[in-house]
């Protein structure tokens, strides 16, 4: 039989018609049920590595199962009926019109789907048998998590890359329309961004705090379409700005990761186009000089970027928080607070134009 464990004493109407639909179904149909635990409040961090949109939490479960290499548990949006399967269960956040579900064994008919590998889905025939067969293919960017739904929260998504494949990818799903795969933050200094060409390649980082997705990963990402740039910031007086450009795209490996640029709004200056344009300029670390300078900016200045000859904003700088005297070395925005001044935040994200 299945156990169903909640941390809250008083149950809702939702929860006794989940209850009533669970025992139903072990009658009816004869099917064995899956211990598990339901806490109001929270959901699992992910990544979400699948979403299904207009289901009960009886049916979410279901999906979860059909996937066992995948299911570690789901995440239910109460609300607008959204269920998120996620493989990662380590750590959870609050959230309060979610409840999560840990799936902690599967018992019963659900042993004949064992067999099936990540990325597959187990069916029932009309025979009655199991098949394992390729999930449907998984969205491509943020962009098309927020398609499934306007409710979905800013998180941990697993996204299906060309070449690459799958890859966790960060979504902001509220900040102007939402829908955005940020591949760089800065937020706290925890993180050296004084790298090399292997590490800005492949990407480094805690996908949760500060990273840089991966040079690779940004190129394929931005293939797929036409995408479009924002990048947030933020000073320690906690004031904010942002530019965005209509346009943007970055080469493969062999191009040095040439980037793109063109079609700039926002309420701070134009860096990224006019003074020190990193438009059509190839990317440098502190181990490949790429630039326009005589000598490698990203030595100078400390910094992986598309540096031209420098820069007008340092994004991967040195975390020096606020008002310095060393000059553009820190996480700098110079039309809005000069080079002698290191900002609290920065981020940049990307959306496909639909």
């Amino acid at each position: 039989m299945l156990t169903l464990h909640n941390t809250d004493y008083a149950t809702s109407g939702l929860e006794r018609c989940y209850c009533i639909l669970l025992i139903l179904n072990v009658v009816i149909l004869g099917e064995e049920c899956t211990k598990y635990n339901t806490i109001h409040g929270e959901r699992y961090i992910g990544p979400v590595v699948s979403m299904v949109t207009m289901v009960g939490p009886q049916q979410c479960v279901k999906e979860c199962l059909a996937r066992p290499a995948d299911c570690g548990g789901v995440n239910y949006g109460k609300t607008h009926f959204l269920c998120e399967i996620v493989t990662d269960i380590n750590e959870t956040e609050p959230a309060t019109e979610y409840f999560r579900i840990r799936l902690d064994d599967v018992t019963g008919n659900q042993t004949a789907c064992q067999s099936c590998l990540s990325g597959e889905k187990c069916v029932k025939l009309s025979s009655k048998k199991t098949h394992c067969v390729q999930d449907r293919d998984g969205p491509v960017d943020c962009t098309a998590i927020h398609g499934l739904s306007s409710y979905l929260p800013s998180g941990l998504y697993t996204i299906k890359l060309p070449i690459l494949g799958h890859v966790t990818a960060v979504c902001e799903m509220e900040i102007d329309g939402g829908g955005w795969t940020i591949f760089q933050r800065r937020m706290d200094g925890s993180e050296d961004f004084y790298r090399t060409w292997a590490d800005y390649k492949d990407g480094f980082g805690n996908l949760t705090s500060e990273f840089w997705l991966g040079n690779e990963k940004l190129h394929y990402l931005l293939s797929q379409g036409t995408y479009e740039l924002r990048m947030d910031m933020s000073d320690f007086r906690n004031e904010t700005r942002y530019v965005k450009y209509s346009s943007i795209s970055v080469g493969n490996e062999a191009s040095k990761y040439v980037i793109s640029l063109s079609g700039f709004s926002g309420n701070a200056g134009d860096c990224f186009t006019s003074r020190h344009s990193i438009n059509n300029m190839k990317f440098t670390t502190k181990d490949q000089d790429n630039d326009a300078n005589s000598g490698n900016c990203a030595v100078q200045f400390q910094s992986g970027w598309w540096h031209n000859s420098c820069h007008c904003s340092n994004p991967n700088g040195l975390y020096l928080a606020g008002e310095t005297s060393i000059f553009a070395d820190g996480i700098t925005y110079d039309p809005w607070l000069t080079q002698y001044y290191s900002l609290k935040t920065i981020q940049l994200m990307v959306r496909r134009v639909v």
